[in-house]
């Protein structure tokens, strides 16, 4: 293809030469270029999407296949820190003409730059196989998939390595935690899909071997193992990725363990001096109240003959209907909510056995 020229320009439904195009996702994304795919592959550039496969034989009115056409879509999570991070959508769109041998080769959004596919990507091979495109883009995400995964693991190691000075484990460590967790989950996530659409291919690549007799067969097959390959690289990745996620779960209990028990010593220790303080308390309640008691006016020290005056009984007139009455308040304050609790519950296993009669 020529260097720059523009999409409009290209005569992309009849070919003369074989293409092969690297583009962005931002530039396909505009209707002048959307319609030039079809209606089935515009979401795969214009949507949020964590993968895609897509295969099918336009027949002419001899049922014969004139074109093949394929696409398959990766998504993958960069994940620099549990704050920053970003999303890859990498496609590649395979249009392949059986009778020319002419292709039409879209490679959107990789995250290598053009000049060093251009020199890992197949040749004259490709010209009767459109699925060889699949299995070398399949090998270079592979690659990519596993940066990432590395990345995301780096980052559960650190945590795994923070646990040693456990007065770092503040209850503000969980949030970043959990936020790794959720990068993790993406992984396991894109890796699965990623994983299905290699099997897929395999399954594709299949049909159309059947399709197609006049194809070089010897070679149909080798790419069926190399797409076997790439599909058992993400399996094994998608495992991985998987015990990772165990790792960091794994991670995330140990911690909340030994805050709990750091802080629930310090829970012990603020109960003991409570009850260091209600001992305390104790031990001078009397005293106070002996000392509150005679220091009332009901008490006459300067008259030698009465001590107590007759109007005593006042006191206890108000204190004991006073006391009765704290105590019945703060009795049903803390007895009433959980007996209704009860009641209901009661109530609810009562409706619960009714029904099941």
């Amino acid at each position: 293809m020529e260097t720059g020229a523009s999409l409009l320009d290209l005569d992309l439904e009849h070919p003369t030469k074989s293409l092969l195009i690297f583009s962005k996702r931002q530039t396909l994304d505009e209707t002048k270029y959307l319609r030039l795919f079809t209606d089935e592959f515009q979401p795969v550039i214009s949507k949020d999407i964590n993968g895609s496969l897509f295969c099918d034989d336009v027949l002419d009115e001899n049922d014969k296949p004139i074109k093949h056409v394929s696409w398959a879509c990766y998504k993958i999570k960069h994940v620099r820190d549990p704050h920053t991070y970003e999303w890859v959508q990498t496609t590649v769109f395979v249009t392949w003409c059986p009778e020319t041998q002419i292709q039409v080769i879209f490679i959107v959004d990789h995250p290598d730059p053009p000049s060093k596919l251009v020199a890992i990507l197949p040749t004259t091979q490709a010209n009767s196989n459109p699925y060889v495109w699949h299995a070398v883009i399949a090998n270079t995400m592979v690659g990519v998939y596993d940066h990432s995964f590395w990345a995301l693991r780096d980052l559960v190691r650190a945590t795994e390595k923070s646990r040693v000075d456990v007065k770092s484990l503040t209850p503000d460590f969980f949030p970043h935690l959990h936020d790794i967790a959720r990068h993790v989950f993406h992984s396991n996530e894109t890796l699965e899909v990623a994983e299905h659409t290699m099997q897929c291919l395999v399954e594709e690549q299949a049909r159309s071997y059947e399709l197609y007799p006049n194809i070089n067969k010897g070679e149909w097959l080798q790419n069926k193992r190399n797409l076997l390959r790439r599909a058992k690289d993400f399996h094994s990745l998608k495992i991985r990725s998987r015990s990772l996620s165990e790792r960091l779960h794994n991670e995330i209990n140990l911690g909340f363990n030994l805050v709990s028990q750091r802080f629930g010593h310090d829970a012990k220790s603020d109960s003991a001096m409570m009850r260091t303080v209600a001992i305390v308390s104790m031990v001078y309640l009397p005293g106070t109240f002996v000392s509150g008691l005679f220091g009332t006016n009901f008490f006459d020290y300067e008259n030698g003959n009465e001590v107590m005056t007759s109007s005593f009984w006042i006191y206890w007139a108000i204190t004991i209907p006073l006391t009765l009455i704290t105590m019945f308040v703060w009795a049903c304050w803390h007895y009433y909510p959980r007996k209704r609790v009860v009641g209901e519950e009661r109530q609810r296993m009562m409706t619960f056995n009714g029904s099941q009669v």
